[in-house]
């Protein structure tokens, strides 16, 4: 037919891939945005946490109870506002995976309140902040998950950095609070393990269970009536609000990002923690701990970046 114009299969066959592979692209820049926002936004909600339970000053037990019945409440809360689902019906199809993640965070919860409060904030977050490398590791030794060989030169450098940081507590006598502080990280990084291999599963009502448990655990050692007043309204904000919406949202974090990716934010805490505890507290780290937790942070992030990079590829490659 005169002035009609066929179309030509082989225009169609070169434009659509390209429209598929932008779509496909601004999907995954959401993706992206949406993991940063929840991971970086929970990082600096939950950087105060350490500063509060030192201003709260309660015994460990006690501390550890409120932590873990309220925080165990809000994300019951929060299961029932982002899963849409009844929190009850979700916390019974953790499956046996789920109570792994539960029992984990559940030591690591305990663990962490005990290095706070016996061990420099500084002490404790530079050596929690191994959790990532560790995961890594753990992943090798019980999944036999592949481990570049960057993975294993950090673990050098990371040793050297926590010896450095546990010397120097052996002359203040922070010891035991530096090895709750590493048990904490193990722990941590035994849950990371696992939530990597069951992604598309929700951990938030395994999150939830370990708040219970814990809590069930140290009930009989704890004085829950000894916190009151002003002590109990930083205990109603640390353990109702900062804590469960902090984890949720970097709990949720590694569906939107890579796990190097979510490593990276979260290496912010090493550096925000700290600074609330030296502007409100005036605790300053030793040397010993400035130089390892820097060995250690300085070694993280080239990981990170170095992992990011291996696994970068063009979109429009063939």
């Amino acid at each position: 037919m005169v002035g009609s114009r066929s179309r030509d299969p082989r225009t169609e066959y070169r434009l659509t891939p390209l429209t598929n592979d932008l779509n496909l692209s601004e999907i995954k820049m959401t993706d992206r945005l949406k993991g940063l926002a929840l991971s970086l936004g929970g990082i600096v909600l939950l950087s105060p946490d350490s500063l509060i339970l030192r201003l709260i000053n309660a015994d460990v037990w006690t501390m550890v109870f409120w932590r873990g019945s309220l925080s165990a409440l809000g994300l019951l809360v929060m299961i029932g506002l982002i899963e849409r689902q009844l929190p009850l019906r979700a916390m019974l199809r953790v499956g046996a995976h789920g109570a792994w993640v539960a029992l984990s965070f559940a030591v690591s919860a305990l663990a962490f309140v005990f290095a706070i409060l016996n061990t420099a904030v500084a002490n404790a977050l530079v050596i929690m902040s191994s959790s990532p490398l560790i995961a890594a590791l753990l992943g090798f030794a019980l999944f036999n998950q592949r481990t570049a060989a960057t993975t294993w030169i950090a673990a050098m450098a990371i040793a050297i950095g926590l010896a450095i940081v546990f010397l120097g507590s052996l002359e203040t006598g922070r010891m035991p609070g530096d090895l709750s502080a590493f048990a904490a990280s193990c722990a941590l990084a035994f849950c990371f393990v696992m939530i990597q291999r069951h992604r598309e599963v929700s951990m938030l009502p395994s999150l939830a269970w370990s708040g219970i448990l814990v809590s069930l655990i140290v009930l009989p050692l704890a004085s829950p009536s000894s916190v009151a007043g002003q002590t109990f309204a930083l205990t109603i904000l640390l353990c109702l609000f900062i804590v469960p919406i902090s984890m949720g949202m970097i709990a949720l974090s590694p569906r939107y990002l890579s796990a190097p990716e979510v490593s990276l934010v979260m290496r912010l805490e090493v550096l925000l923690a700290p600074l609330w505890v030296w502007l409100v507290l005036e605790e300053m780290p030793s040397m010993q701990t400035l130089i390892g937790g820097a060995i250690i942070f300085l070694t993280l992030i080239a990981l990170s970046i170095v992992t990011l990079r291996q696994g970068r590829r063009p979109i429009h490659a063939r």
